[in-house]
């Protein structure tokens, strides 16, 4: 592996080796384990670490049964369309970003449901709060995001991990997720940031099309009937816009996931299309063609987003209008009412409101256009 890689890389095999006897004396990882497996004793989970020789040893054992227990305690139905005729191997799947854990996660469980590799996973260094979990994220086949910095430092890191990434694609033949932005969406409006694709255009040469075409993009959506965190991530926003900013704990991330695993989400959909570069004209304007391409991304977002009776009834309410009442029944009214109840604060209570009615307006420019 070249020396700028190992930094961002999952961990190579005698860096996994090392790390699974590491965690057998972390206290926290145990304890962690144990949260999500309550059956296992410490002799239990140090008895799975010496069982596993690899990364994907590591997600089957740790990872795959949170995502099923998931699946099955916190959802009236999952729905995954559009990968039955798709080729995974060496693709880059960006997707829309609703959750810190599940919307990769639930990929992940698919691939390994259907005898397909699994994908690598970006995961911001923000997130490593301690060491126990860099090294849970490294062995559940993380490749680091390296935020922060001043702005050389940033385009250093951006060059390295526009390279790792068509790197692992074009040479090591495994396939990337990535988000389509910086951090989750908060008002459930899904934007692709144009400085993904620039950082990906970075390693790729003069050739634009080219550059884009070889990584293989494949456009993930989920939709969720019940958003993840959602009065936490409008509280966030909502603390941003009276303060001008917003700082984290430590542990909020954390505990974010905890919540993004264990929440209600009724019924959920993820769905997959491969970006058409033939959909898009290209100039050979950086610039412009940045923009085309993430538009694109875009378009697919929303023509693939499964709008639900959460969605309907949101935009019911805002307009004060009964457009989309055949999509519900007045009881489903009633519980909704009640879940936006939740937060006392009239802002959160309506930036809550907006997180479900903006993939409506989204859907709706599309079928427009």
């Amino acid at each position: 592996m070249e020396e700028i890689f190992k930094a961002i890389a999952p961990y190579s095999q005698s860096q996994i080796k090392e790390t699974l006897v590491w965690l057998e004396n972390s206290e926290v990882f145990i304890k962690g384990v144990q949260y999500f497996y309550p059956n296992w004793d410490k002799e239990k989970v140090i008895e799975k670490l010496q069982g596993c020789n690899t990364c994907s040893d590591f997600q089957v054992t740790f990872i795959e049964m949170i995502i099923k227990n998931s699946i099955r305690n916190t959802m009236d139905s999952f729905e995954i369309v559009g990968l039955e005729d798709i080729d995974t191997t060496n693709s880059l799947f960006i997707s829309n970003h609703r959750d810190i854990f599940m919307d990769s996660a639930l990929l992940q469980n698919y691939l390994y449901d259907t005898g397909r590799p699994f994908t690598e996973i970006s995961l911001g260094d923000n997130l490593m709060v301690n060491e126990t979990m860099k090294a849970v994220a490294k062995l559940n086949n993380m490749f680091t995001v390296f935020r922060g910095g001043k702005r050389m430092e940033q385009l250093k890191n951006s060059v390295n991990l526009s390279k790792y990434i068509r790197h692992s694609i074009i040479d090591k033949k495994v396939s990337s997720w990535i988000a389509q932005g910086n951090g989750r969406t908060k008002d459930g409006n899904d934007i692709t940031a144009t400085g993904l694709i620039k950082m990906l255009l970075l390693s790729g040469g003069a050739d634009i099309k080219g550059s884009i075409s070889e990584l293989n993009i494949i456009v993930s959506t989920i939709s969720f009937e019940y958003e993840p965190c959602a009065f936490e991530k409008a509280h966030e926003l909502s603390l941003i816009d009276e303060e001008g900013t917003y700082n984290k704990k430590k542990f909020e991330n954390i505990n974010s996931i905890l919540n993004g695993i264990n929440d209600y989400k009724g019924q959920v959909k993820l769905a997959f299309e491969k970006l058409n570069i033939d959909k898009i004209e290209f100039s050979n304007n950086r610039k412009k063609d940045v923009v085309k391409i993430a538009n694109e991304i875009d378009r697919l977002v929303y023509k693939n987003y499964q709008l639900q009776k959460t969605n309907f009834m949101a935009y019911d309410l805002l307009h004060n209008d009964f457009k989309y009442q055949q999509y519900y029944t007045q009881e489903d009214m009633v519980n909704f009412n009640n879940y936006l109840k939740r937060s006392e604060n009239e802002d959160v209570y309506y930036r809550v409101l907006k997180m479900y009615v903006n993939p409506v307006y989204n859907k709706n420019r599309i079928i427009d256009n």
